[in-house]
C-alpha cells in the first residue's frame, strides 16, 4: 500500500474511532461498524455476525450492501455455517482468494448475490469473541490484502470497546427503567392505592421489564383454592378471576415453599395446573 493510501486509511480509522465512540445504542453500533469495514476496504459487501451465548453459531446477523428485497429473496439469516463457522470456531482473521475454492465453503443459499474475494476478522472482548466482520468483494475485483485486515483488524479492536459501553449503557438504562418501576410500585404501595388498581400495576409493570407474554398476580382465597388476582398479557381480562387449586398446581407449590422457581416448560411440569396452561398456551422460559 502506498503512504499516501495508508495515511488514507489511518485518518479513516481515526474517523471511525470517534463515530463508533458516539454511538450508544448497540444496534446502530453495529451498522456503523459494518458500514465503515466496507468504506476502508472497498468492499461491496459487508456483514456483521454477532455469536450467541453457547459459542456456536450466530445470534444476529447485520449487513452492509445488500438491499431489502435481496434480503427478503434470500429467507432466514445465516446462523454460522461453512466459511462464516470458520471464523467462530477459530477467532483469528482469514482471506481467501474465492470462497467457493475453499474446502469448508457450503456455498450460497438461492437467491444470494455471487460473493468470491472474502475477508474475516474476530472482534474480542477481553480475549473472549463476540462476532466477526465480514467482508466480500473487494472493488475492482482484487483480493483482499494484509493491509486490509491490518486496517479491519485495529478498527475491531476500536469496535471491541465500542461495544462494551454499548452493553454498560444499554445496561444502565435498563437498570434505571427497573428503579423507576419499583418506585412507582413503592409509591404506589404508600399512597394506600386500592388493591386491585395495584396489583394490576405490578403485572403491566412486570410485563414490561420482562418482556413476557404473560404475568399474573395469584392470591389465596378462604376456601385453600389460588385466584388470579390481576393479569397482563394474552387473555389477561379473561382469566381474572379464573381459580386453581393451590395442592396441584405450581404456583401452589411456590405458595407453599414460599420460594422462587423457574422452569423451561410449564406444560411439561407435572405441577402445572393443565386447564389453565390449556388456556393460556404458555411455555414459560
Amino acid at each position: 500500500m502506498r503512504t499516501r493510501e495508508r495515511e488514507s486509511s489511518f485518518q479513516g480509522l481515526v474517523e471511525a474511532g470517534i463515530a463508533l465512540s458516539s454511538e450508544l445504542t448497540l444496534e446502530a453500533l453495529l451498522q456503523r461498524l459494518t458500514e465503515t469495514a466496507a468504506e476502508l476496504t472497498g468492499a461491496r459487501y459487508a456483514a456483521l455476525g454477532v455469536i450467541d451465548v453457547t459459542g456456536r453459531e450466530l445470534e444476529r446477523f447485520v449487513t452492509h450492501g445488500i438491499d431489502p428485497e435481496t434480503h427478503a429473496a434470500i429467507g432466514d439469516l445465516p446462523r454460522g455455517r461453512g466459511i462464516l463457522g470458520v471464523l467462530i470456531r477459530d477467532a483469528r482473521p482469514l482471506r481467501l482468494h474465492d470462497i467457493a475454492e475453499d474446502d469448508r465453503s457450503v456455498g450460497f443459499p438461492a437467491n444470494h448475490p455471487p460473493m468470491r474475494t472474502f475477508l474475516g476478522v474476530p472482534i474480542l472482548l477481553r480475549g473472549v469473541a463476540y462476532g466477526n466482520l465480514y467482508l466480500t468483494e473487494k472493488e475492482d475485483g482484487a483480493d483482499f490484502t494484509g493491509e486490509d485486515e491490518e486496517v479491519v483488524t485495529l478498527l475491531a479492536s476500536q469496535a471491541a470497546v465500542a461495544i462494551e459501553n454499548a452493553r454498560l449503557y444499554e445496561s444502565s438504562r435498563e437498570w434505571a427503567r427497573q428503579l423507576e418501576s419499583l418506585d412507582e410500585i413503592t409509591n404506589a404501595m404508600l399512597s394506600e392505592m386500592e388493591p386491585g388498581r395495584l396489583l394490576q400495576l405490578v403485572v403491566d409493570r412486570a410485563s414490561a421489564l420482562l418482556d413476557a407474554r404473560f404475568v399474573a398476580v395469584l392470591v389465596a382465597t378462604p376456601d385453600g383454592l389460588l385466584e388470579i388476582a390481576a393479569a397482563e398479557g394474552e387473555q389477561a381480562e379473561e382469566l381474572v378471576g379464573f381459580r386453581l387449586a393451590a395442592d396441584r398446581s405450581k404456583s401452589g407449590r411456590v405458595f407453599e415453599e414460599g420460594a422462587g422457581v423457574r422452569v423451561d416448560s410449564v406444560l411439561d411440569d407435572p405441577d402445572a395446573d393443565p386447564d389453565l396452561m390449556r388456556r393460556v398456551g404458555a411455555r414459560a422460559g
